[in-house]
């Protein structure tokens, strides 16, 4: 929905496959455990990780999305405080927001958030 993604932010983006199968085997398996052993260092989560292990809402585990913490925080943050459902408007869809709760589902149904 127009509005609630965070690559829009700049502080996300998408790896090189976003098929699930790839990141479970070889080559993508091998980057997905590094990614996860280390891109913490460097100030990266994923965003949307295995939903009943990490108790979150939204959108589906997707292991090529990574997010650049130190400036998403923020963003979410401004983002909550600006953003509302008098804001979706204007396109075909706009007016189911509030009944799928976009904004508390998927919006800020996330992991990374700083524990």
């Amino acid at each position: 929905m127009p509005g609630t993604s965070r690559h829009h932010w700049g502080t996300d983006f998408d790896l090189n496959d976003l098929n699930p199968a790839y990141w479970k085997s070889g080559e993508g398996l091998k980057i997905y455990s590094w990614l996860l052993a280390n891109a913490s260092r460097f100030g990266f989560c994923q965003p949307y990780t295995n939903k009943q292990d990490n108790n979150r809402s939204g959108y589906e585990e997707e292991a090529w999305h990574w997010s650049f913490r130190p400036l998403s925080e923020k963003l979410l943050g401004d983002y909550n405080s600006q953003i509302g459902y008098d804001d979706f408007k204007g396109f075909s869809g706009s007016e189911y927001a509030t009944q799928l709760k976009i904004i508390e589902i998927y919006v800020n149904g996330i992991s990374c958030l700083e524990k």
